[in-house]
């Protein structure tokens, strides 16, 4: 499986952005005949979707399963492009060339056999799906594969004075389960909702604010050592993402439900608050399409701009400016702005906050927090050593803090069942909304759990319903690893490849139904209605239920 440096991804997100049907005359094959799925979308995830392809492909000499020797699919290969959510839904209902040019073997891709994204595809996005791909992929699947905590991600050192580092202190009283994750130290300085939810609405704007000293039993958070902590403290500095994002979806639905009424936070959305008609900066010089530019017609998570016209550079690790609005940075000596500073995909909002401290001469001060997927922090299996986490309460339970960590988020999920089942999972009530042949049903809204870590959600592979012959074991036994067949190499929650990223598993209710609606044809009866008889189930190009798929000019199979 090859990996992708952040300069060809968002060069390869901007092509998608543009490629449209008027780029080939003749529609194109639904695959460009090197032996690898295609796929592209969220970089929440991107590091576990690279471990999975790892761990499934023999080619790999040190594969990361956790259980050595576990079943294999024999040739299984797969790439994946983090491109943003928003860019690998575009990728998936799309048959067009994706224009994603990086290199010899992997030239041109025609289409995605597969695409992630935290955030749902839409009913205007399924209709331009059945135009485009209908005829060769038949009926567009949308089905939960990880569950997905969003980690407050901060550097515990906020500042540094003359080679000494100053670190937040977090109350030694604390229990190690909000200080630990699976017993590696991952920070846990405590939130409660209102101080997130004051932090993200920027009304608290220095980590000296006493509702965060309060929070942290009483403690200061400033280092014992650190002279200028009570009279300056540190900055908070904001950090969000610049592309569209299943990961701000997560969040801004979070904030949405959890802060008073939300807040500047007005609904979810894959972008910010942000107002285009106002004096705002555009992002759309860094990158094309951005949610952040006057011409931008993405949804919006709120009017009240939050974004400030910076963002951090990975390639140079410096913060650059585009024209328009206000600063991120704060002034030396100064509270934050409660502006975003932007950073492109997770990568680069996990090395923007790790970032060593960068405003003031003698004193030099840090203080960044943002939002991301909690398989970049500290004790994940590819996680940053400077990136910890935040212990956060929910409104069900204002005094109990929990990490996001998998436990907490497969707990944040199970009490919510699959469409039309029972308590097992089994095929049942049907019919009934929410359906199983809606797609759009198959994502839970976590928002609103009354358990387990609150800023939580899902991310969805999306998937069509035929594909290639020579492409089909290897989809749908990726997706079985998920539901722990032919083995729990993945799932295990103690050992499993996911839970060593922060990553839930899916509840076995869930894990019974996607196996059931879409791995097989299933015999599971609801009022004189078998669930396989739905169609719902994974085929082969020209045969089953896909035996009508389009044959593309040139291909000589049918299906994706």
């Amino acid at each position: 499986m090859k990996r992708f440096n952040s300069a060809l991804f968002l060069a390869s997100a901007a092509s998608m952005a543009l490629a449209t049907a008027a780029s080939a005359q003749t529609p194109p094959g639904p695959n460009d005949g090197d032996p690898y799925l295609h796929g592209a979308g969220a970089t929440a995830v991107q590091e576990v979707v690279w471990q999975e392809q790892d761990c499934l492909d023999t080619s790999i000499a040190a594969r990361p399963c956790p259980v050595p020797g576990s079943p294999l699919l024999a040739g299984f290969a797969s790439n994946y492009l983090p491109t943003g959510s928003g860019a690998g839904r575009q990728a998936w209902r799309n048959i067009t060339p994706q224009l994603t040019t990086f290199g010899s073997p992997y030239n041109t891709w025609d289409t995605v056999q597969f695409a992630f994204s935290e955030s749902s595809t839409s009913a205007s996005e399924l209709t331009q799906y059945n135009t485009n791909v209908g005829p060769y992929g038949l009926k567009p699947i949308q089905v939960p594969k990880f569950v997905l905590p969003v980690a407050i991600a901060y550097n515990p050192v906020y500042a540094t004075q003359g080679g000494n580092q100053y670190r937040f202190q977090v109350n030694s009283s604390f229990p190690a389960s909000t200080t630990q994750i699976n017993g590696t130290p991952v920070g846990g300085l405590r939130l409660p909702r209102p101080a997130y939810c004051g932090i993200f609405n920027g009304t608290i704007t220095n980590w000296n604010n006493a509702t965060l000293q309060t929070a942290n039993g009483g403690v200061s958070l400033g280092d014992p050592a650190d002279a200028s902590w009570s009279s300056v403290g540190a900055p908070i500095r904001l950090v969000g993402r610049m592309d569209r994002s299943g990961t701000t979806d997560i969040f801004t639905r979070a904030l949405a439900a959890h802060c008073s009424g939300g807040g500047i936070y007005l609904t979810n959305a894959e972008a910010l608050p942000y107002n285009r008609g106002g004096a705002v900066p555009n992002f759309s010089s860094v990158r094309a399409d951005t949610p952040y530019s006057p011409t931008s017609t993405a949804p919006l998570a709120g009017t009240t701009n939050m974004i400030g016209n910076q963002y951090y550079n990975v390639s140079t690790g410096t913060i650059l400016s585009v024209p328009g609005g206000l600063a991120s940075n704060p002034a030396s000596g100064a509270s934050g702005t409660g502006r975003y500073l932007m950073a492109d995909g997770s990568g680069a909002v996990a090395a923007a906050i790790a970032a060593a401290p960068d405003i003031g001469t003698t004193r030099v001060v840090n203080g960044k927090v943002g939002y991301i997927g909690a398989d970049f922090i500290a004790n994940a299996a590819t996680g940053n050593p400077n990136l910890f986490a935040a212990a956060l309460s929910r409104p069900s339970a204002p005094t109990t803090f929990d990490l996001p960590s998998a436990a907490a988020a497969s707990t944040a999920i199970g009490t919510i069942l699959p469409p039309e089942s029972n308590s097992t999972g089994a095929f049942a009530n049907y019919p009934s909304s929410p359906s199983r042949s809606n797609p759009l049903d198959w994502v839970p809204n976590l928002a609103g759990s009354t358990s387990g870590y609150p800023i939580t959600g899902t991310t969805q592979m999306l998937l069509h319903t035929c594909y290639k012959p020579t492409n089909l074991p290897y989809i749908k036994g990726w997706l079985g690893y998920n539901v722990g067949a032919p083995t729990d190499v993945f799932t295990n929650s103690t050992t499993g490849l996911l839970t060593q990223s922060n990553i839930g598993a899916l509840p076995a209710p869930w894990q019974r139904a996607v196996t059931q609606t879409f791995l097989t044809n299933s015999t599971e009866v609801s009022n004189g209605q078998t669930l396989g008889a739905l169609n719902l189930w994974l085929a082969a190009g020209g045969s089953n239920h896909c035996a009508s798929v389009g044959i593309l000019p040139g291909e000589t199979q049918q299906g994706l």
